[in-house]
C-alpha cells in the first residue's frame, strides 16, 4: 500500500472512531436531556453516563451548550431524511394533511423533536433558542412560505383565505393537537394513531379542497417540499460534521 493510500485509510479510521465516540457521548445527552432536561444536566452527568471522565467529553466540545447544540443537529438531521422518507413512500405525498400526520408519527419516538417543535423550555431550557437555529431561520421561513404557496398554486390548498390567515390556521390547528393533552384526564388522551388521523382530517377540512388530489399536483408539490428539505440539510450538515470529527 502506497503511503498515500495509508495516510486515507488511517483518516478514515480516525473519523469513525470520533465519529463512534461522539455519538456515545450525544446518546447519553440524548437520555439525560429528556430524564432531566437541559438546565439540570452537567458535563460531569454526561460524562458518568457515557463511563468516561469529564475531560474526555471536552475533548470533543468545548462547552455543555455546544454538546448540547450538536445533539440538536444530529436529531434534525435523521427527522428530516424520515420525514423525507415517509413523504417519498406516501401516495398522497406532501399535502398539508399527509404532512401532519407523518410530523405526528415522527414525534411518538421522538421527544426531543417534540420538544423542539413545541419550544419546551422544561426540557430543552435556552436551546429553544440556538445559534444553529437562528443562522437557518430565514431558509426555514422560505421553505414554509414556499411549500404554502406551491400548495395554493397547485389546488392542494384554498385560495379563498388568505395566506397569512391561513398559515395562523394551520400553526393553531397543529399546535392544538399537540398541546391538548396536558389539559385532559389520562384516560382521555389522544391515542397516537388517533391523533394523526383526526389531525390530518381537520387540517383537510379546514383548509384542504373537497376535490380529490390531482396526481401531477402531488407530485409536483411532494418535489418542491424535498428540495427545500434538501437545501436543509445542506446547511445543517457540514455544521453537525464540523463538531463531531
Amino acid at each position: 500500500m502506497s503511503k498515500g493510500k495509508r495516510e486515507e485509510v488511517e483518516r478514515g479510521q480516525e473519523r469513525s472512531r470520533r465519529k463512534l465516540s461522539s455519538d456515545r457521548f450525544l446518546n447519553a445527552a440524548l437520555e439525560l436531556i429528556q430524564r432531566w432536561g437541559y438546565k439540570k444536566t452537567t458535563m460531569e452527568d454526561i460524562a458518568k453516563q457515557a463511563g468516561v471522565v469529564k475531560k474526555t467529553v471536552y475533548l470533543h466540545w468545548k462547552s455543555r451548550e455546544e454538546l448540547f447544540e450538536t445533539l440538536l443537529l444530529r436529531e434534525w438531521l435523521a427527522t428530516i431524511e424520515e420525514l423525507k422518507q415517509r413523504l417519498a413512500a406516501d401516495p398522497a405525498g406532501a399535502t398539508i394533511s399527509s404532512l401532519a400526520r407523518h410530523v405526528v408519527y415522527i414525534t411518538i419516538n421522538n421527544p426531543l423533536f417534540r420538544a423542539t417543535l413545541l419550544q419546551d423550555r422544561e426540557m430543552l431550557g435556552d436551546l429553544t433558542h440556538t445559534r444553529v437555529g437562528q443562522t437557518t431561520l430565514p431558509l426555514r421561513m422560505e421553505m414554509v412560505t414556499g411549500y404554502l404557496e406551491q400548495l395554493r398554486q397547485t389546488g392542494l390548498l384554498r385560495t379563498d383565505i388568505e395566506p397569512a390567515t391561513q398559515l395562523k390556521i394551520i400553526s393553531a390547528i397543529f399546535m392544538g393537537f399537540f398541546m391538548v393533552d396536558q389539559f385532559l384526564p389520562a384516560n382521555a388522551r389522544f391515542r397516537p394513531e388517533e391523533m394523526a388521523e383526526s389531525l390530518a382530517y381537520t387540517l383537510h377540512r379546514a383548509v384542504e379542497p373537497d376535490e380529490p388530489y390531482a396526481p401531477e399536483a402531488v407530485e409536483k408539490v411532494t418535489r418542491t417540499l424535498d428540495d427545500f428539505l434538501n437545501r436543509l440539510i445542506g446547511t445543517l450538515r457540514p455544521i453537525y460534521e464540523q463538531r463531531i470529527f
